[in-house]
């Protein structure tokens, strides 16, 4: 089966994430738990503040998959629900066509080295 992979809404005022980090690999055998990317969500484009409101969220798969395509790189700028990958459920399966879902996934919210951005 083709699953799709995209960035969730993590905020109810959340339209963009700029990516900060590619962990997952084109090739890599996902597991529940295996971390995909890091994301720098920031809430200023949607709402003027005093303070930033920027968070960074670690995107996580929550079902085993093959992950065949990853289209992002550190500093793209994705819409939410923006597809940036493809992902099967078997490792020989052929990737063209549609995707029958989205791949299963969480985020959390994560700390930052601000020396690392």
């Amino acid at each position: 089966m083709i699953l799709s992979l995209s960035l969730p809404r993590v905020g109810e005022r959340m339209q963009v994430g700029t990516v900060h980090r590619v962990i997952a690999r084109a090739g890599d055998a996902l597991r529940p738990g295996a971390p995909l990317l890091e994301v720098l969500v920031d809430l200023e484009e949607a709402n003027a503040r005093d303070c930033p409101a920027a968070f960074f969220v670690r995107l996580i798969a929550t079902e085993r998959a093959y992950l065949r395509t990853l289209l992002v790189a550190p500093g793209d700028v994705l819409q939410v629900a923006a597809p940036f990958g493809i992902a099967t459920t078997t490792p020989d399966e052929s990737f063209d066509g549609p995707a029958l879902r989205a791949l299963r996934t969480t985020s959390a919210a994560i700390q930052v080295d601000p020396l690392s951005t």
